[in-house]
């Protein structure tokens, strides 16, 4: 958990020359469900404060190839997870890979209630989400229609 106070640098060469640098400030954590992670409240429990929330956006296949594909995520000793039960809201568009993989926002969202820092609004981030997975519904289900 030493990385989760003091924080990191990473610098990105490509061809010789530096790409990017990224300074992980302390109290960073991961968001994401790997072999190592632990839950939100395990951390709360150690009296470990998470400060900074990396979460990777994409399908989730996606999100493990941005996994694996940068070595600097492993280097954060502190990778935590949900433990959701039931659907994404976003299941009617998108086929979850096994039961409690949410969207990222539903991600987000969650995490922070988790936290237990401000949560204000963070339900309305829900609702603005259901609204947009229902109007990409109709859409569906209009294209649907016009190709019958």
């Amino acid at each position: 958990m030493d990385v989760l106070a003091k924080g990191f640098v990473v610098t990105k060469f490509s061809e010789g020359k530096e790409e990017f640098e990224l300074e992980v400030p302390p109290g960073s954590a991961l968001l994401f469900p790997s072999e190592g992670s632990v839950m939100i409240n395990d951390l709360k429990e150690r009296d470990l404060k998470v400060r900074n929330l990396i979460v990777l956006d994409g399908t989730w296949s996606k999100a493990r190839r941005m996994y694996v594909e940068n070595p600097w995520l492993k280097l954060l000793s502190s990778h935590v997870k949900l433990e959701i039960e039931g659907a994404s809201l976003y299941r009617e568009v998108r086929r979850q890979p096994r039961e409690g993989c949410l969207s990222t926002i539903e991600s987000i969202v969650h995490a922070m209630k988790e936290m237990g820092e401000d949560t204000e609004g963070l339900d309305n981030m829900l609702d603005v989400f259901e609204s947009m997975v229902g109007d990409q519904r109709r859409c569906k289900d209009e294209n649907f229609g016009k190709n019958l």
